[in-house]
């Protein structure tokens, strides 16, 4: 057992044991004179003294002593090191190993050395030492804790496999990091098995390690790869005659190979092979592969572009999801005198952007009920108010919407509000003598405004020289209004639809707002939002979250591995965590039936990227704790010996128990100093023998010896 001090210098405080001594022994009997009558009739003898400066009161003294020494000792921080834990200290190791199983992990002979290379970290490990295995790929799983049980740690690499997810490295660090809390004392080492993609070293120069970590990579890729990966695609139906037909190109990357390849691509839809197409891939670089148009069913589709396996086989599919009609159908039904130029804008707008392509079809009336309503997405009422009728408001509540822009017309038509048209209107509000109106209390929190959340200013400066006095009726929602209180912007949800009613005029005639650079996002966000629809990609990468449609109750989601999730909705909806690469499917209540909703998932391209970091590079960037006590308060590892014996006395509570014991001493003093004859105060005289006499002092011992008086 050996003793030691984090702060040595207070034991300079045990000179205070001098103190009680030297008390003790200033402590003496004093004579005082006494009156008597008369001396005549006494003898008068010499009287020979002798004075002793001696200790005469041990126990209390020991007392005081010792609650001045364990004083001293409590704030000297006493720690207690034994030979076990110095030799733990000094010879037992703590190893972690980060294997990496991201996709690019599959390559050919990579997994194989992959697993090879940790068997042999986990075997060479010493009877004292202690090793963990954690699996990473774009987030990190501890497999085992630290242990000592090579058995454990070998079964857990038995399950391990590549995954199609992708790599960072700064998240397996850092859960390495804190595995290494349970052996502060150990020799710290973490050790990456990995091909060290350069793509996964993003984000890597926000850890921290401390300086007492040593860690090293295993490089287990290829020293020459070659690779082919269906980087993008694009999809989009078309008409052909009376059938639409899906039309899909691919754009394949390859690296690294020496000569042109001959290969035969296949097009899946919906789980079934649709379409080859034999193509000869370039050495180096892109090659773009079109497939010929074909039949597709009208809603949403999977599509699934392969191409023959090569040494990393998990990179030669790409996913994606066609919506049940790429094009968005938007019927416009204008008031009998409106001229071309004053719809000229917003229909140009329109027709701009093919995510969805919005498809505008001018309409002298409503669409009837039946096919013709049912394949209408959005109908536009240009200056006019919709009629309530029984069969547009059943459209509306199965998920249709309506907009109306409302101009001067419909100003001083003064149409009756009703559920169709959620409005009345007061004339027209004449802003040119104050330089026109401008947009405030924007509700950017609205899922119409989502493209402005980073740029309100864009829209604020718009300006209205002219528009409608409107009122909105009991349940609508004012999404914005203007600068004279307003309402600019209205929402009605009617069931599954929307109604949204605008003052903000669209033409170029009563305001500016076509010329400005929000017209054109602003638009085709109105077109979205009131259809139902967003404009969502073809496919998400994984480890993203899918929003469902807040139109989907109690939904039921499909993972790619069969597993059913029942995700909840909370105050921003229902979403799903996209954990693994293939095809959600998304049903109402139950997973059976037509689907409500897919999403395609698949690995971020840069994992196909196979070029190698330095082993030297592997930290570069990473923070190193160079001070030893902040090392240790942060990570609880320790950096040097000083950190050792920093972290082993915060282990250890002896101060704790040393002031304990002054409590308990300096109670037992007191009690001590004030019973029997200590608490006394007065002299007692024990007497006089006849020849001589002896006077006793407080304490009882004699300080003074006479002889007696006759």
């Amino acid at each position: 057992m050996g003793l030691g001090f984090l702060v040595p210098a207070f034991l300079a405080g045990l000179i205070a044991i001098a103190v009680p001594v030297l008390l003790h022994l200033r402590n003496k009997d004093r004579d005082r004179p006494q009156r008597f009558p008369s001396l005549m009739f006494l003898q008068k003898l010499p009287i020979r003294t002798e004075q002793r400066q001696r200790i005469t009161d041990w126990p209390l003294l020991l007392l005081r002593a010792a609650a001045l020494a364990l004083l001293a000792l409590a704030f000297s921080r006493p720690v207690f090191k034994t030979e076990a834990l110095a030799a733990q200290g000094a010879q037992a190791g703590a190893t972690v190993i980060l294997l990496d199983r991201s996709q690019s992990m599959g390559y050919d002979g990579v997994w194989a050395r992959a697993l090879d290379s940790a068997r042999a970290l986990i075997n060479r490990q010493g009877a004292g030492d202690r090793v963990a295995l954690v699996a990473f790929d774009d987030a990190a799983e501890v497999q085992q804790r630290l242990t000592n049980d090579k058995g454990a740690a070998l079964a857990s690499l038995q399950a391990l496999q590549p995954v199609r997810r992708g790599t960072r490295f700064a998240p397996a660090l850092r859960t390495g990091r804190q595995l290494l809390l349970d052996a502060p004392f150990a020799t710290s080492e973490i050790v990456v098995i990995s091909d060290l993609q350069r793509a996964g070293a993003a984000g890597i120069a926000g850890v921290e390690l401390p300086a007492g970590v040593r860690v090293r990579g295993v490089a287990v890729g290829p020293s020459t790869w070659q690779n082919s990966v269906v980087r993008t695609l694009e999809a989009r139906r078309v008409q052909t005659g009376d059938r639409s037909q899906l039309a899909v190109k691919a754009r394949v990357f390859t690296r690294g190979d020496s000569s042109a390849r001959k290969i035969t691509a296949t097009l899946g839809i919906n789980g079934r092979e649709a379409g080859r197409k034999d193509v000869t891939l370039a050495t180096e670089g892109e090659t773009v592969i079109t497939f010929d148009p074909v039949s597709a069913p009208d809603g949403a589709v999977s599509v699934r572009v392969a191409l023959p396996a090569d040494a990393l086989a998990a990179d030669d599919t790409l996913l994606a999801v066609v919506p049940r009609d790429d094009a968005l159908r938007v019927a416009m039904l204008t008031a009998p005198d409106v001229r071309p130029s004053e719809t000229l804008f917003f229909e140009r707008a329109l027709a701009i952007g093919q995510a969805p392509e919005v498809r505008v079809d001018r309409v002298q009336a409503v669409p009837a009920a039946g096919d013709a309503l049912d394949r209408t997405n959005v109908i536009v009422f240009w200056d006019t108010a919709p009629r309530d009728q029984t069969a547009l408001r059943e459209w509306v509540e199965a998920g249709g919407g309506i907009v109306v822009v409302a101009g001067r017309r419909l100003a001083t038509s003064r149409a009756a509000a009703h559920a169709l048209w959620p409005a009345s209107a007061d004339g027209v509000a004449d802003r040119l003598t104050d330089r026109g109106g401008t947009l405030r209390e924007l509700r950017l929190e609205h899922p119409l405004l989502a493209p402005f959340r980073e740029m309100p200013d864009a829209l604020q400066g718009v300006r209205a020289f002219r528009y409608p006095r409107l009122e909105g009726a009991t349940g609508t929602d004012v999404v914005a209004r203007f600068d004279d209180g307003l309402p600019a912007v209205l929402e009605q949800r009617l069931g599954a639809g929307r109604v949204v009613v605008l003052a903000l005029p669209l033409d170029n005639q009563m305001g500016d707002f076509p010329v400005q650079p929000a017209y054109l996002p602003f638009v085709r966000q109105l077109m979205l939002h009131t259809s139902g629809r967003d404009a969502a990609p073809l496919w998400r990468n994984v480890g993203e979250r899918w929003a469902l449609a807040s139109n989907i109750a109690d939904p039921v989601v499909t993972a790619p591995d069969g597993d059913l999730l029942r995700p909840t909705a909370d105050s921003m909806g229902a979403a799903v965590p996209l954990a693994d690469a293939g095809v959600y499917t998304a049903y109402q209540k139950q997973a059976s039936g037509t689907p409500a909703a897919l999403v395609a998932v698949n690995v971020p391209p840069a994992e196909a990227e196979l070029t190698p970091l330095d082993t030297a590079e592997l930290l570069l960037g990473v923070r190193t704790t160079s001070d030893s006590s902040a090392a240790g308060n942060a990570n609880g590892v320790p950096a040097g010996e000083a950190q050792t014996v920093e972290e082993l006395e915060r282990q250890q509570n002896p101060w704790r128990i040393a002031l304990s014991l002054v409590v308990l001493v300096l109670a037992i003093e007191t009690w001590l100093a004030t019973r029997g004859r200590r608490g006394q105060a007065r002299r007692v005289i024990a007497g006089v023998d006849g020849s001589t006499g002896a006077t006793k002092n407080d304490a009882g011992s004699p300080s003074r010896r006479a002889e007696g008086v006759r």
